[in-house]
């Protein structure tokens, strides 16, 4: 798929700048993770993946907390970065793309998490990778994403990336609503909101 291919591209030229930024990016996410646990009950999450997971930040968070932790990104460059900035921790990186399906069992994660990745894919393929998210998970998944709440830089940024923001903020949570059993909004900040989706144990 041409936008995969090109946004892979750019996160490999850009990787390296990613990096620099992991260590603030890391304290967000054990902010956003605290907000989780204070919202849900987390005692049973053994396992979790995270899809598109850049130089790793959220991954390294996850892993201190105990959990098994998997991360998966289509851009090579970035899981190499991921790999160097999360030394010493149990993580397993792996390369896969979203176009494609995920490799992983179907129920195999207790909490499947994408990080500020849905919002910049087109509603065809934000609708696959939900639904890929919904089938690896058996009870948690997890979007960390743009809200509601516009800013005129974020819609710069955004504007600029070509990406799905602008129809991504007026149909998450329709999108969100036929996938999942349940569907909660934790914000974070002004701009930025915990979408925790959960589906019935089987």
């Amino acid at each position: 798929m041409k936008i995969i291919d090109k946004h892979t591209g750019l996160f490999d030229r850009i990787a390296k700048v990613y990096g620099w930024f992991f260590h603030r990016q890391q304290k967000g996410y054990e902010f956003a993770l605290k907000k989780l646990s204070e919202a849900e009950e987390l005692s049973s999450v053994t396992r979790v993946l995270d899809i598109g997971c850049g130089t790793g930040a959220l991954c390294s968070v996850f892993a201190k907390s105990g959990y098994q932790t998997f991360g998966v990104d289509s851009s090579h460059k970035m899981l190499e970065q991921a790999k160097s900035k999360t030394k010493g921790l149990n993580i397993d990186f792996q390369w896969a793309s979203i176009v494609n399906d995920l490799p992983f069992e179907n129920d195999s994660m207790d909490l499947v998490s994408a990080s500020f990745v849905a919002h910049g894919l087109p509603k065809e393929l934000r609708m696959k990778m939900l639904n890929d998210m919904n089938r690896i998970s058996n009870h948690f998944v997890i979007l960390i994403e743009f809200n509601q709440n516009r800013r005129w830089y974020i819609d710069m940024v955004e504007w600029a990336e070509h990406g799905d923001y602008f129809n991504f903020i007026k149909t998450i949570d329709i999108e969100l609503s036929t996938i999942f059993t349940s569907v909660k909004k934790v914000q974070i900040n002004d701009t930025s909101s915990i979408y925790v989706c959960k589906k019935d144990r089987h």
